[in-house]
């Protein structure tokens, strides 16, 4: 039983390294990137928000618990501090991350995509209004993600698109789903 629980640490313990230091390095990223930002908003908050954050809160305790009042082996405190980090520190601060379009490139629900790797657009309008991007990554090949867009940002949104087809930074293939053989003009393909 024992061994179980420690694989269980350690699997913890890998899962929120791996998840902090990934928001962190989107979040460094970002504070690189805000002063190109063309068109952002900050990203809604999930429902569960709060809930999170009560989480985190409840994990400082355990491991304040653990450290100075129980005797709790270091692998299980050093999981509880991870946890505590990710939920009170580097889960809301990937709420700062403010979503839209950056002069180099887009930055999605999945991260910032260079438009140089963006092959594929389509709008979504309902029920909330999507802009779904396919993307070319080196080890995922071609891959879908979005960004959902505010109704009132929606027109400038297009102009931006269009002028970044426009001055060729952003070079489109055919349709989304490839039914199309002939370019349209820019403001036909956003």
């Amino acid at each position: 039983m024992n061994s179980v629980l420690n694989l269980t640490f350690v699997g913890l313990t890998l899962l929120f390294t791996v998840w902090n230091l990934v928001t962190l390095s989107r979040y460094v990223r970002y504070r690189r990137l805000a002063s190109t930002s063309e068109l952002t908003w900050s990203p809604k908050r999930p429902w569960f928000y709060n809930l999170c954050l009560g989480i985190g809160f409840f994990m400082v305790t355990m491991t304040a618990l653990s450290l100075f009042v129980l005797d709790r082996p270091v692998l299980a405190t050093v999981a509880q501090a991870l946890m505590a980090l990710y939920y009170t520190v580097v889960f809301p601060l990937s709420f700062r991350i403010r979503r839209g379009f950056y002069k180099k490139g887009i930055w999605l629900e999945r991260g910032f995509v260079p438009y140089a790797k963006v092959r594929r657009i389509t709008w979504r309008e309902h029920p909330e209004l999507l802009l779904v991007v396919m993307t070319d990554t080196a080890v995922l090949g071609q891959v879908y993600t979005r960004l959902q867009v505010p109704g009132e940002r929606y027109g400038e949104a297009r102009r931006i698109l269009a002028g970044h087809i426009e001055d060729r930074s952003l070079r489109i293939e055919k349709s989304i789903l490839g039914l199309s053989d002939v370019d349209t003009p820019a403001q036909e393909q956003v």
